[in-house]
């Protein structure tokens, strides 16, 4: 999967209704920041924050933490809402084990749950303690479920 890296200048360009899929970061697997995937038309583009938790002394970060929260403030209410079954935000959120979470724009869960779904099978198939694995197989599935869904689905993935 290509990863964009994006300048603060053009960050603060995205309009959120593009945003289809974003990852918070957690306590283990993908701490240091976050993956998001805007679409546009039939076109998707893939970009990556890093350096969030890890980067050497006195580097800064471009874009924090807080910067993303900011940008994308109906993904910050689907954060505060987690706990809320009965909330129906621009998100559907799967939590991906030790604070990690793929937050999916409802406009595109339904495409994309066979695909996840069939991945986190195929995963869980080759691990013994498959329950406690559950939310893992998200986190290490996902990716390769978006990847086959733009290319069964005929779609456009900017390079």
């Amino acid at each position: 999967m290509v990863e964009h890296k994006i300048s603060k200048e053009e960050f603060l360009k995205i309009n959120e209704n593009d945003v289809m899929f974003i990852t918070n970061p957690g306590r283990m697997g993908d701490e240091d920041g976050s993956t998001f995937i805007i679409r546009q038309d039939n076109e998707y583009k893939i970009y990556r924050l890093d350096g969030w938790m890890y980067r050497k002394e006195g580097q800064k970060v471009d874009i924090s933490y807080d910067d993303a929260l900011y940008q994308f403030p109906k993904w910050l209410d689907t954060l505060k809402h987690l706990k809320d079954e009965s909330y129906n935000g621009k998100y559907k959120h799967l939590y991906m084990g030790f604070g990690n979470g793929l937050s999916i724009d409802n406009s595109i869960y339904d495409e994309f749950e066979p695909y996840l779904n069939e991945k986190v099978q195929e995963y869980l198939e080759r691990e013994e303690d498959k329950d406690s694995l559950k939310y893992a197989a998200i986190f290490n599935t996902w990716q390769e479920a978006f990847m086959d869904m733009v290319k069964d689905k005929g779609y456009i993935l900017k390079k």
